[in-house]
């Protein structure tokens, strides 16, 4: 039945009674109380009589006169049964508060409202102007929808698509259905070189493939690859991210993304247990025997790290902590850092001792170069000055010499194992810089082979002992004569010099 017909049908006087004109009127005179300007009962208190009503309208009535005849006939049976005229007063009176409650039930649930008035000449009902509005723009908004839902929800081609995400606007790959689709829509973005769209593109793959199916996609789409685990590392999600490059075939990524993965413990003691564990789960192929060895050399690192502070901690009587406190904590420090720690405060440890390091640096491979060059800053840092001897004796070991004895410039004099290893010119710069006596700059200046060299870096450093040596080896009698006014008199030096001027055969 449609609408017209739905409002024909309820509209008529057949179908709606006379009875119903005024039920939903909310413009009606008539109470739901039983009382109304045509409508009038008389009860007497006296005489028990039935109750007269007097009607100005015979065709005006309303659903009040249902309960009144209902009362009538109430009335007229209850007359019949008794017969007593007093009896069907009292009856009147019960009946009448009746009518009162049911009138004070109906105008509590009236529909405060409803403004459908039935018409009793058959006409049908007044149309209901502001549901029809409402239908209206209900049905608009759904053509609206249904518009917008088929403006970005068809299948576009996959460059218009990647155009669409690329410019920030609306888009939906919910019609991207097909594999080939999917693997078209990915190969677009990859050509952009865009890493947000090529996401969103493995992303919809992901979401809506078997993950068997996605693996071997992935496999031929390495920024892809690198893309994906981007975001899975941004999210912290290391464990799917370990998972996937495992999946992958790449089992060294997947191994260092392990080891930087505990390395972001919140203890040290946690990380090497971590470490420990990584060794054995992503560390055993033989291809990674290196990167195991440098993990396996970290966590040793660490374990010496917290044994030889909780040693000092519990020896802050020492010396030489006492004198130069440490700045920070030395654990999860640099090996470097770490063997400029033990340099510092335990030069002359035996090397047995934990923090010896003569034991770190054969515990580790550290190199002579680095080994040298820390060891030096280590010892001016607290005023001490090694001589290039003290470092012969300290490094000095058969293999060691054996391995400098084919360097032409280590095979004669004191201090041939840091000749050999270090830039002896930038040796002495450092020692200068760090305020190293005029004794100890001599000493390392010797070490240079160019006189030229020699004597520059004597006269920049003011090592006058260097001065008078280099010019004693040229023989140039005239330079030393005039460097000796730049000796303060009696000093060490200027006796030196002195002597050489009367001692040496001089060229000049």
């Amino acid at each position: 039945m449609n609408r017209a017909e739905n409002d024909a049908y309820w509209g008529s006087t057949d179908t709606a009674s006379s009875v119903l004109d005024n039920f939903f009127d909310e413009d009606s005179d008539v109470g739901w109380y039983g009382y109304s300007s045509d409508f009038n009962i008389a009860a007497k208190s006296t005489t028990a009589t039935t109750p007269r009503v007097s009607k100005n309208d015979t065709h005006s009535s309303s659903i009040v006169d249902n309960i009144i005849s209902s009362s009538s006939s109430t009335h007229s049976i209850s007359e019949g049964l008794s017969g007593d005229l007093d009896n069907v007063s009292v009856s009147s009176g019960k009946l009448t508060k009746n009518v009162r409650a049911i009138g004070e039930k109906l105008d509590s649930w009236k529909p405060p409202s409803v403004s459908i008035k039935w018409n009793t000449q058959g006409s049908g009902s007044e149309a209901c102007m502001h549901c029809e509005s409402k239908t209206e723009e209900i049905i608009q908004l759904k053509k609206r929808l249904e518009n917008s839902y088929s403006r970005y929800n068809f299948t576009l081609p996959p460059d218009d698509m990647v155009n669409r995400i690329i410019l920030g606007q609306p888009y939906s790959l919910e019609n991207y259905r097909s594999l080939e689709d999917k693997l078209a829509l990915i190969d677009t973005a990859l050509g952009t070189f865009d890493s947000s769209v090529i996401f969103v593109t493995v992303l919809h793959l992901k979401n809506t493939v078997k993950k068997s199916i996605f693996i071997k996609e992935m496999q031929s789409r390495a920024h892809a690859v690198q893309v994906y685990v981007h975001y899975l590392k941004q999210r912290y999600n290391y464990t799917e991210a370990i998972d996937f490059l495992g999946s992958l075939g790449r089992h060294e990524e997947a191994a260092i993304l392990t080891y930087k993965w505990t390395l972001s413990g919140k203890s040290p003691s946690l990380k090497v247990k971590n470490m420990t564990k990584s060794l054995q789960s992503h560390f055993s192929d033989p291809a990674l025997a290196f990167e195991s060895n440098m993990v396996k050399e970290h966590a040793k690192l660490i374990e010496q790290q917290i044994a030889i502070e909780e040693k000092d901690n519990g020896e802050r009587s020492s010396q030489m902590l006492s004198e130069y406190p440490p700045e920070s904590s030395i654990i999860e420090s640099s090996l470097l850092d770490t063997l400029l720690y033990c340099s510092k405060y335990h030069w002359d440890v035996s090397e047995s001792h934990i923090a010896s390091p003569v034991a770190l640096r054969k515990s580790h491979a550290i190199s002579e170069r680095q080994v040298l060059w820390t060891v030096l800053r280590g010892r001016a840092q607290v005023n001490h000055w090694p001589l290039p001897s003290d470092l012969d004796a300290w490094m000095g070991s058969k293999g060691l010499i054996g391995a400098l004895s084919s360097l032409k410039s280590a095979l004669s004099g004191v201090g041939r194992v840091v000749k050999a290893t270090l830039p002896v010119d930038q040796v002495v710069y450092m020692l200068h810089g760090a305020n190293a006596p005029p004794n100890v700059l001599a000493a390392y200046i010797t070490l240079v082979d160019s006189l030229d060299l020699r004597l520059k870096l004597a006269v920049n450093c003011k090592s006058h002992q260097a001065v008078i040596e280099v010019y004693i080896a040229l023989k140039d009698r005239d330079a030393l004569e005039k460097y000796l006014k730049e000796i303060p008199v009696g000093s060490p030096e200027y006796v030196k010099a002195e002597n050489a001027l009367k001692a040496v055969r001089w060229k000049t």
